[in-house]
């Protein structure tokens, strides 16, 4: 399934079972990258990383049920075309079971906790629109809401507006008034798909509305829209009336990930032109000094991509990060190594209030992975 608001996010985040632990498992699914047997073998490795980081024998073997049930599903039912992420959450003993299928691809990552880790589902939903996609033209309309990969025809409209206009009259009117006549009737048409559409928008607050239909028809319909609609109308295409819902998601989809990727390309060029002038100092490319500044609670804005891994070392005391170091400077405590630091770096800027901002689409910063936006100049150059 897919999540669908916030409240399913809450009652995930609040179950706690008791006096026994809850596996989270996400995977990187997307088959343009990795094939079904890959995705096997990265599952068992991170099993395989998490059983080295567990002290106690018999707690590993109280989730030993939730791994045998999470092989089976990617076994048996993974996906590799439709969906590019998995999200699986399991605690055998009560019974809890829950599978979601994502439209961007996460980090892999396996953990085992008295709750489910469900940041990178936020971060997920944090950046997924609720989209409203109306399709018109003069006499009808269809108005659907779309989230993730699901589409619902919410409400359709239909008015007896004229269809042509006689070149010897209309109703008794000359030609000009008959056009005249017609051109109201049709905006008339408009503004009663705008008043639904605002009162779709003040029940259910869609994020995003797209508009499909006859690009010369486009903006003249844009333009009864309601303030509150005008300001998150972000694009159309050219749709039949009939259209297919298949193909009505599908563009809307496209829009969408379009509209993410100008956003995302925006912010990491921002980021990039303070990392590399030497006179801004406010910000930081790469894992080493991403490290360096969140170790100094020096960061504003914590920039990634969603997939991005890297090996490192955490304190279990203080949340100290590090690559190399095998003993915590603050505390003296042994550091401890994953295969994945990214989200304990995400987990400790998020204690420090810091904004994080994941990429999903765009390939901009695909050399150094990570980077972010300082609260004040320079990062010490400490050993990490």
């Amino acid at each position: 399934m897919m999540i669908k608001s916030e409240k399913q996010l809450k009652e995930l985040k609040n179950y706690k079972p008791q006096n026994c632990f809850v596996s989270s498992l996400y995977l990187n699914t997307d088959g343009s990258k990795f094939s079904k047997k890959q995705i096997e073998v990265i599952f068992k490795d991170l099993v395989k990383e998490k059983k080295s980081e567990f002290g106690d024998e018999k707690e590993f073997k109280d989730v030993l049920e939730d791994i045998k049930k999470m092989e089976n599903y990617i076994s048996q039912n993974l996906d590799i075309v439709k969906y590019k992420g998995l999200a699986i959450f399991s605690c055998s003993k009560e019974n809890f079971w829950q599978v979601y299928e994502l439209n961007v691809s996460p980090p892999n990552l396996f953990t085992i906790d008295k709750s489910p880790y469900i940041r990178p589902l936020l971060l997920i939903m944090s950046r997924t629109h609720k989209i409203c996609t109306t399709i018109f033209d003069h006499r009808k309309a269809r108005i659907f809401t779309i989230l993730g990969n699901e589409i619902i025809l919410n409400s359709e409209i239909y008015d007896e507006t004229p269809k042509k206009i006689k070149i010897a009259g209309y109703h008794g009117f000359d030609e000009s008034r008959a056009t005249e006549y017609m051109e109201n009737k049709i905006v008339e048409h408009y503004k009663k798909i705008s008043d639904k559409l605002l009162e779709i928008y003040q029940s259910e607050k869609f994020d995003i509305l797209f508009i499909g239909g006859k690009q010369e028809d486009i903006n003249q319909f844009a333009e009864q829209l309601h303030p509150y609609l005008k300001k998150i109308y972000r694009g159309s295409f050219n749709l039949p009336i009939d259209a297919k819902e298949s193909d009505i998601l599908r563009k809307s989809l496209e829009l969408e990930t379009k509209l993410l990727i100008e956003d995302e390309e925006k912010t990491i060029d921002q980021l990039k032109t303070h990392a590399r002038s030497k006179t801004s100092e406010m910000a930081v490319l790469g894992i080493k000094d991403t490290i360096r500044a969140l170790n100094e609670a020096n960061i504003n804005k914590l920039i990634f991509n969603l997939d991005f891994s890297y090996s490192g070392k955490y304190c279990p005391s203080c949340n100290y990060l590090a690559l190399k170091d095998d003993k915590c400077p603050r505390c003296g405590v042994n550091l401890l190594r994953t295969q994945n630091i990214v989200f304990k770096i995400v987990d400790v800027a998020s204690e420090i209030n810091a904004e994080i901002y994941p990429i999903f689409y765009s390939k901009e910063l695909n050399q150094e992975g990570i980077g972010a936006i300082l609260r004040h100049k320079g990062v010490t150059k400490t050993t990490v």
